[in-house]
């Protein structure tokens, strides 16, 4: 199942797809994303109902120009309407502005077709410096950090 929002589509995670099992093959074999994201890819992306796009603590591929180009998760939704996402680009797609991208359509997308959200939180490690300038320059700001996470936000 997908979703179109802008120019990406956003997926359900289908293992009959070939295009969609290179890409996680791809990102489960990716130093950088097993490091900064998560080691358990296919069991996240195989809990996401797939009659259902954009749940929360659910995962999803992201598909931009004919080709799967990463991963997003979504959080579990605090009671205060916070809600973590986390933001993944295959290594040959990177250094692109993609990521920024990604996340600026789905905040955008979240934040006005979601009124229980109110603020999109991400954790970034301090040595992953791609990433906070990638989070900054989609709008996020700095609320904090400690001696290894910088802790951005959106809010409505």
């Amino acid at each position: 199942m997908k979703l179109q929002i802008k120019d990406l589509e956003i997926y359900t995670y289908d293992k009959t797809d070939k295009d969609q099992r290179h890409l996680r093959y791809v990102l489960e074999n990716d130093y950088d994303f097993l490091k900064y994201v998560t080691k358990n890819l296919e069991n996240r992306l195989i809990e996401t109902n797939p009659k259902e796009i954009l749940q929360f603590n659910s995962s999803y591929l992201i598909k931009y120009k004919k080709d799967f180009i990463g991963y997003i998760r979504l959080g579990e939704l605090q009671r205060n309407g916070s809600l973590s996402i986390e933001c993944a680009v295959s290594p040959d797609y990177r250094n692109q502005k993609l990521g920024k991208k990604i996340i600026e359509i789905l905040a955008q997308y979240l934040l006005d077709n979601r009124c229980e959200i109110q603020k999109l939180r991400g954790v970034i490690e301090k040595s992953n410096y791609a990433s906070c300038k990638m989070a900054l320059s989609a709008g996020f700001i700095e609320e904090k950090r400690d001696d290894q996470y910088i802790y951005v936000s959106k809010s409505r």
